[in-house]
């Protein structure tokens, strides 16, 4: 940094004592001499020294002159006083007057000792207002952040803060995409007079155009430059049509992994970064950190929120809709009670508590998975058929009969008003084959095996038994052992035809897939 040095000096020879003590320091300094009071106030007020170095005994002013017109045009400006002789009441009333320090000629040595130390009070100085400054600026974007406002208007106004707090050109703040390969500029504040850059910047792809970015900001936690040029070439490509001459960027994380970045770009002129500004850059870049976390967490919340309220008002359809079930089944067990007591039915009284036993147990069947499931559409059909079959072997007692379900779309489903019936019509056809009194009676097989498929329009089911097929083509036929009124209304509700096939080893159950309206107790 170069150090602008004012001297008011009428004799060459203390000029030349002075020049050459200053040259012992290791500052970079630029001297201008004056030796008039006219020629002093113009070069003052026009050339904005540093440090202003006066002799107190002047011919044609003094250094009083010289001391009290400085403090008065630029009152922080420091002024040295030198003198050949000056008594301590002179000393005493310069130092009141805000001299910033009182040497005598015999003693020139102790001047670049004092320039130093009034450099170094000048600097901790500007660092104390630069920190209050900062510090003020931290505390009220802090409430910012904290405040009711949206997010965005929220971080539009941190970023225009911080721009006009550490007098840069360009804050802007940056978030990944694609998960993590891209980044996009989604903020942005630019100074008076500064081109803005973000609408260029929307699809910035890490890999391919910076790729020493990313690990840069995450293995060092900055990247900065005075100069870009002294950054990496990959980021010197992106940075120079943009004019930018220096910068400084921190990462923003959401929950602990990179989610982005907030950067400061200078097109002025070159910029060294102080160490309040770093320190003010860096608190901010957390505090945005957590603005976004926060921000997201809200976000997820209220995306949950929402989802639990339409899960709550599904929930409330579909406990109504159970309770009209429930309803309509009780009807529709009470309508076989009905029926056997009219005798349309079974007779034996054992039998008819055995066969509502079954039929209760296949609405409750339809019901349990209808719970699992938490609605009342998409009942898979393999799933259905299995469990009436397994229940129904089981109610006769028969535990050893291995029922297995295949199907060539396990996408095959329907609903409840088509799941009631055919689970129904299965456990109604098990029960009365084992109600069969023909010549031969039913014989179980060790295994059950079900075949599902579905064209365009109808659903077709093939249990592959050749037993319960013999005794199912008995009870399909016209005579004193056919099925029961309760099975062929079942079946005409449902709308489905029950066929033996050529070869007489499989039972073909097939209805047309509609996505039935109404009340499933409707006979």
């Amino acid at each position: 940094m170069l150090i602008k040095l004012l001297i008011v000096e009428d004799s060459p020879l203390d000029h030349e004592l002075i020049l050459r003590e200053l040259k012992l320091m290791a500052e970079d300094f630029e001297t201008k001499l004056v030796t008039s009071q006219p020629e002093f106030e113009k070069v003052l007020t026009e050339w904005d020294p540093d440090i202003i170095i006066s002799d107190f005994d002047l011919k044609s002013f003094s250094g009083n002159d010289i001391l009290s017109f400085a403090k008065k045009t630029i009152p922080g400006i420091p002024v040295i006083i030198l003198s050949g002789d000056v008594t301590r009441e002179q000393e005493i009333s310069l130092l009141e007057n805000r001299a910033n320090d009182v040497l005598t000629k015999d003693n020139y040595k102790r001047l670049p000792f004092s320039v130093k130390r009034i450099l170094n009070e000048q600097k901790d100085k500007e660092s104390l207002t630069n920190n209050l400054k900062f510090q003020e600026a931290l505390a009220e974007i802090s409430v910012s952040l904290n405040s009711l406002d949206s997010f965005k208007n929220k971080l539009n106004k941190v970023i225009r803060h911080l721009g006009e707090t550490v007098d840069v050109s360009r804050v802007y703040i940056f978030e990944d995409f694609n998960a993590g390969e891209k980044t996009r500029n989604t903020y942005e504040w630019c100074a008076p007079g500064v081109t803005s850059q973000i609408k260029e910047l929307q699809n910035l792809d890490y890999k391919e155009e910076m790729p020493s970015l990313k690990p840069m900001l995450v293995n060092d936690g900055i990247m900065v430059a005075k100069d870009i040029h002294d950054l990496p070439d990959d980021m010197v490509q992106v940075l120079e049509p943009q004019n930018i001459k220096s910068l400084i960027v921190y990462p923003i994380s959401v929950e602990e992994k990179f989610y982005g970045f907030i950067g400061f770009d200078e097109v002025r002129r070159n910029r060294v970064w102080t160490a309040s500004e770093d320190k003010l850059i860096k608190s901010i870049s957390g505090l945005i950190s957590n603005a976004f976390s926060e921000f997201k967490s809200e976000q997820k919340l209220k995306k949950t929120n929402n989802k639990l309220n339409k899960l709550l008002a599904e929930k409330e359809l579909l406990v109504g809709e159970v309770h009209h079930r429930v309803k309509n089944n009780l009807a529709l067990v009470s309508s076989f009670l009905q029926l056997d007591q009219m005798g349309l039915g079974i007779k034996d009284k054992d039998e008819i508590i055995s066969a509502n036993i079954l039929r209760i147990k296949s609405i409750a069947i339809i019901h349990e998975i209808v719970y699992e499931l938490g609605t009342f559409k998409n009942i898979a059909v393999n799933k259905t058929v299995h469990k009436v079959l397994t229940e129904s072997f089981m109610q006769q007692r028969i535990h050893d009969v291995q029922v297995n379900v295949s199907t060539y779309n396990k996408k095959v489903k329907f609903n409840i008003n088509q799941a009631v019936p055919l689970s129904l019509l299965l456990s109604e056809m098990i029960f009365e084959v084992f109600r069969f009194e023909g010549e031969d009676k039913f014989t179980p097989s060790e295994e059950l095996n079900a075949g599902i498929f579905q064209d365009e329009a109808n659903i077709c089911i093939y249990l592959f038994d050749k037993e319960l097929a013999r005794v199912v083509g008995r009870l399909l036929e016209e005579n004193e052992y056919n099925f029961s009124e309760i099975f062929k209304v079942l079946a005409k509700q449902l709308g489905a035809t029950i066929e033996i096939e050529d070869n007489q080893d499989s039972i073909k159950i097939e209805f047309e897939y509609r996505d039935v309206k109404g009340a499933s107790s409707r006979l």
